[in-house]
């Protein structure tokens, strides 16, 4: 369905032909509709996005709060609101709750104004539960949903943590971006002073600090010898040379982040912004969407799964192995893969290089390939051959180990397995780990993040470069995307924006900030100046609370004179141009004229810029 109309237009069309209406009863009296968005196969589960039209003069709460942080308080009171929300998992089979609009867990809500400016209010908060692995996905559907019905501008305000770590800063660090930035997000708003220009440049001063000059900084402090530790830790293991913190933290994440439906517990709130793996392992199949073009295909896959994973009970009649991997890396990763084929792969590896070991003349070793295509014999699944390989090192199966070292002959990776005696048990485990430390702190990633994130973060003097960039970050929380539409695709129509110009008497007294961003309007070609503005008049009466009664009198786009009952395509209008418009009967004695409620932040002034930047 081709949603190609503003968004108030749009909006209703798709709650018309694709959702279904709900009990008004259930959210305060405001209607709702449900659409389903995906199912877990066999369970008769569905994924329902609810959508509820909150009608803003019956409002408790009729002013935006993310309006007024975000710079926009200055936009006058839009008429509707739409919420759309994912509930949590536990919720997908219960009714609606009354309450829906006021929860903060679940995991999608996105509210957009019917002038199309809205904020994502919530994306997977809970940073603990399985849910993060689906924040990816989540905001395929989000962003989607934006576009294919025409919303204008959307911001998020990105204040994720882990613990005690702030991920958004910790991001930025490795990426020079926010998590946010794939989909196309930007900075829209510091805090204390904060530009763009700064954030931008404290990206680039953090993103560009060498390793090496890390080491030298803390080699005096009693963190010294751990940072310098677990950087030689990941070259190590690195494949290309790390030469940056941002090298080095990028590597760290792909520890956890290499696939993007993994449940993972060192950065739950932040997947793998990049990743070749497929969606599906088994035999399961990804859900086609039903709505919007089939929008975010992978978040059906991605959430049932997830679904099935915490609903499913192991098969107490499955071969049964002695061999353990409890202390293999992957098992404790919570890899897509369920244990048990992780168990198999790992034997599968362990009786190859055993064979070969046994077989070989002189080269007891096995290349990564070799390895590779030996196990391939007998595991298709060449993505679970490759994780498992990739992870394997120093790790116990059974009553061997697996090493893997470089050749510095052919510098290439080579494994090979060697006996583990009676440190195959549970209780000696430990010691194996103190005489080889890789084996638990390589892949102890949190615990290495915690430590590089405190102390480069925060481990420098207040007046270094480093810790000003670092406060330049962390004040730098909100960020915005905005959407550009074309004309409208009707050949018939063109689309305008109308922006409202009060008098002089009523920017003096009542309307004193800054001008609201205009409305967009689809006329038609042919219109004539008085449909045309039959057609302003009516976009503006259906948006905004201090409209309801206005009557338009002029649209002006040049200085040209058009009668009422001429066309204005040639002689005026062009498509995608901004209009002025003039009229009267604004309603000046409603206190919901603006968004950002009747308070003056800005300490009175009139036509200053609108403080909302924290400092205050």
């Amino acid at each position: 369905m081709d949603f190609s109309g503003p968004f108030r237009d749009s909006v209703r069309r798709f709650l018309e032909e694709r959702a279904k209406r709900q009990d008004r009863s259930t959210v305060d009296g405001y209607p709702a509709w449900r659409t389903v968005v995906g199912s877990v196969p066999g369970s008769g589960v569905v994924v329902p996005l609810y959508t509820v039209e909150e009608d803003v003069q019956g409002s408790p709460r009729p002013f935006c709060d993310v309006c007024r942080c975000v710079g926009w308080s200055h936009h006058f009171v839009s008429k509707r609101r739409y919420h759309f929300i994912i509930p949590r998992e536990g919720e997908w089979t219960e009714p609606m709750s009354g309450d829906i609009l006021k929860l903060d867990t679940h995991l999608l809500h996105g509210m957009i104004h019917c002038n199309g400016f809205g904020h994502l209010l919530c994306i997977d908060r809970d940073e603990e539960g399985s849910r993060s692995n689906h924040a990816e996905a989540l905001m395929d559907l989000w962003d989607q949903i934006c576009a294919n019905l025409r919303a204008r501008k959307i911001t998020v305000h990105d204040m994720s943590r882990k613990r005690s770590m702030d991920l958004p800063s910790l991001y930025e660090l490795a990426y020079g971006r926010s998590w946010f930035a794939k989909w196309g997000y930007k900075f829209n708003l510091g805090s204390f002073g904060v530009t763009e220009e700064k954030y931008s440049r404290a990206l680039e001063v953090l993103g560009s600090l060498d390793i090496n000059t890390i080491v030298q900084d803390f080699i005096h402090t009693s963190h010294g010898r751990a940072i310098r530790q677990i950087i030689r830790k990941y070259e190590v293991a690195s494949e290309s040379r790390l030469v940056t913190i941002s090298d080095l933290l990028k590597f760290v994440l792909a520890f956890k982040h290499k696939h993007p439906i993994q449940k993972n517990t060192t950065m739950e709130g932040y997947p793998a912004v990049c990743s070749e793996s497929p969606m599906v392992t088994d035999n399961r199949k990804p859900i086609q969407l039903n709505t919007i073009d089939n929008i975010a295909p992978a978040l059906s896959a991605n959430i049932s799964r997830s679904y099935e994973e915490k609903n499913s009970t192991v098969d107490d009649n499955s071969a049964k192995d002695t061999s353990s991997i409890s202390a293999l890396p992957v098992a404790e990763l919570y890899s897509r893969w369920p244990t048990k084929r992780l168990e198999h792969a790992a034997k599968i590896i362990v009786n190859t290089l055993k064979e070969h070991k046994a077989d070989a003349k002189g080269h007891q070793s096995m290349s990564r390939q070799e390895l590779r295509d030996a196990v391939r014999l007998y595991i298709g699944d060449t993505g679970l051959i490759d994780f498992v390989i990739k992870n394997i090192d120093n790790t116990i199966v059974g009553s061997r180990i697996v090493r893997r070292k470089m050749n510095p002959r052919t510098k290439t990776l080579e494994f090979t397995v060697q006996e583990a005696g009676k440190v195959e048990k549970l209780e000696d485990r430990d010691s194996l780990r103190s005489r080889s430390p890789a084996v638990e702190q390589e892949f102890d990633v949190y615990k290495d993040l915690l430590c590089l994130y405190e102390n480069i973060l925060f481990g420098y003097p207040d007046s270094h470069p480093v810790s000003l960039a670092t406060g330049v970050i962390r004040d730098s929380k909100h960020f915005v995307k905005e959407w550009k539409y074309a004309n409208a695709k009707d050949e018939k129509l063109m689309r305008i924006t109308c922006r409202v110009m009060p008098t002089y008497a009523e920017l003096v007294s009542h309307l004193t900030r800054s001008l609201p961003p205009g409305e967009l309007v689809d006329v038609p070609q042919s219109a004539t100046n008085g449909e045309l503005k039959l057609a302003v008049q009516r976009a503006l009466r259906d948006t905004y609370v201090i409209m309801d009664q206005f009557i338009v009198r002029e649209v002006k786009a040049c200085e040209t004179q058009v009668r009422d009952d001429q066309q204005v395509q040639h002689s005026v209008l062009e498509s995608q141009m901004e209009v002025l418009v003039r009229g009267q009967g604004l309603d000046l004695k409603s206190k919901l004229r603006y968004e950002g409620g009747t308070d003056n932040l800005d300490g009175g002034s009139s036509r200053g810029q609108w403080r909302e930047d924290g400092g205050l």
